[in-house]
C-alpha cells in the first residue's frame, strides 16, 4: 500500500520526538513555521526516518514541501541536513521511492479568516451573503427613490443603458476558457469553510459557469439591442424577443450569487487567480472590499432592471389588459 506523509506531519513528529512538540499547532499559519533548534531537529527526523523505514514495506509516497525546515540564521550544511532528513530520509531507506507534490497548505489570508475554527469561518461566510443581499436590496429601494426625485422619463432612460452590463458577462465568460486555470485556482476545495462539499470537479463549475456568463451576457445586450432597433424600425418585436433581455437579468444576477463562493474564497483564503492576479499575490482586504462595493452594484442593476423590462411596453397592452 502507498503510505503518504506530509513535509508538515514529519516536521511535527520529529519535533515531538526532539521534546518540542508543544511549538507545533495545525494551523493554516504554520505553513512558514520554522523549527527554534533545526540541528536537534534533523537529528530526530534522521531517527524518526530510520524507524520508519523499518516498519514501513511495499511503495511508499513521501511528500515534502519545500522551505519547511530552511532557516536564514543557521549554516547551510545544518539547513541541507534538515532538509535532508525531512524529505529523502524515509524515502532512501524504503524500497521504492515515488515523490508527489505536497498539498496546499495556505498561509494566513490577508483577511486573517483562514486562521480561524472552520466554525467562524462559516459564520463569516454566511454574514457575506447576508451582507450582500441586504446591500442590494437597500440600494434598489435608493434606485426607487430616484425614480420618484427625478423628472420623469430620465431615470428610465439612464436604465436603458444597464444592458451593457452584458458585455462585461461575455467577457468573463469567455475568460473562463481562455484563462481556465486562473479560475479553476479559486474554486474552493472540498471541506472549505468545513460546509463546502459541493459535486463536480474545479474543470466543470469553471465550464458550465463560462458558458451561463456568455448566453446570459448574450441574452441581456443583444435583446435590448433588438428592441432598440425594432423601436427606431418603428416594428413590434415578438413577445419572446422582448422577454429575453429581462430573463437573461434574472438569470446573470442568479449566477452572481452562485459564483460568489470563488471570490468569498479568495478573501478568506488568500488565493490567487494564478496569471492574472498582480504578482499571484492575495488581493489586499481593501480589494476585497472594493470588489464587494461593485458587486452589490451588479446585483441590484440586474434585478432593478428585471423588474423594468418585464412590465409590458404599451404596445403590449391590449385592451383585455388594460
Amino acid at each position: 500500500p502507498s503510505f503518504a506523509v506530509s513535509g508538515f506531519e514529519f516536521q511535527q513528529a520529529a519535533m515531538a520526538a526532539c521534546g518540542f512538540g508543544s511549538s507545533c499547532r495545525t494551523l493554516p499559519c504554520n505553513a512558514g513555521w520554522q523549527p527554534r533548534r533545526p540541528r536537534l531537529s534533523a537529528i530526530a527526523g534522521a531517527a524518526l526516518g530510520v524507524v520508519c523505514a523499518q516498519v514501513m514495506s511495499g511503495r511508499t509516497t513521501f511528500v515534502s514541501p519545500p522551505g519547511f525546515w530552511a532557516r536564514p540564521s543557521c549554516s547551510k550544511v545544518a539547513n541541507d541536513l534538515a532538509a535532508l532528513c525531512a524529505g529523502g530520509c524515509v524515502p532512501l531507506l524504503s524500497k521504492s521511492v515515488a515523490w508527489a507534490e505536497p498539498p496546499t497548505l495556505m498561509p494566513v489570508a490577508p483577511s486573517g479568516v483562514n486562521g480561524l475554527p472552520e466554525s467562524q469561518q462559516a459564520l463569516v461566510v454566511a454574514g457575506i451573503f447576508v451582507g450582500l443581499l441586504v446591500d442590494s436590496y437597500l440600494l434598489v429601494s435608493l434606485f426607487g427613490a430616484l425614480r420618484k426625485a427625478l423628472p420623469a422619463g430620465w431615470f428610465e432612460n439612464w436604465q436603458k443603458t444597464w444592458p451593457i452590463a452584458g458585455i462585461v458577462y461575455i467577457a468573463a465568460g469567455v475568460a473562463h476558457f481562455t484563462a481556465a486555470g486562473a479560475f479553476q485556482s479559486i474554486y474552493p476545495p472540498q471541506g472549505t469553510w468545513g460546509l463546502w462539499y459541493l459535486p463536480g470537479s474545479p474543470e466543470f463549475h469553471v465550464a458550465w459557469t463560462g458558458v451561463a456568463e456568455i448566453l446570459g451576457g448574450v441574452g441581456l445586450f443583444g435583446g435590448a439591442t433588438a428592441l432598440v432597433a425594432a423601436d427606431i424600425a418603428g416594428t413590434t418585436a415578438p413577445p419572446v424577443l422582448r422577454q429575453l433581455h429581462a430573463l437573461s437579468a434574472l438569470g446573470l444576477f442568479v449566477l452572481t450569487l452562485v459564483v460568489t463562493p470563488a471570490n468569498v474564497y479568495m478573501y478568506t483564503h488568500g488565493a490567487q487567480m494564478l496569471g492574472l492576479t498582480p504578482g499571484d499575490q492575495p488581493i489586499p482586504v481593501e480589494g476585497h472590499y472594493a470588489r464587494a462595493a461593485l458587486q452589490v452594484v451588479l446585483l441590484s442593476i440586474l434585478w432593478e432592471y428585471y423588474r423594468f423590462a418585464s412590465q409590458p411596453s404599451e404596445g403590449d397592452i391590449t385592451p383585455a389588459t388594460s
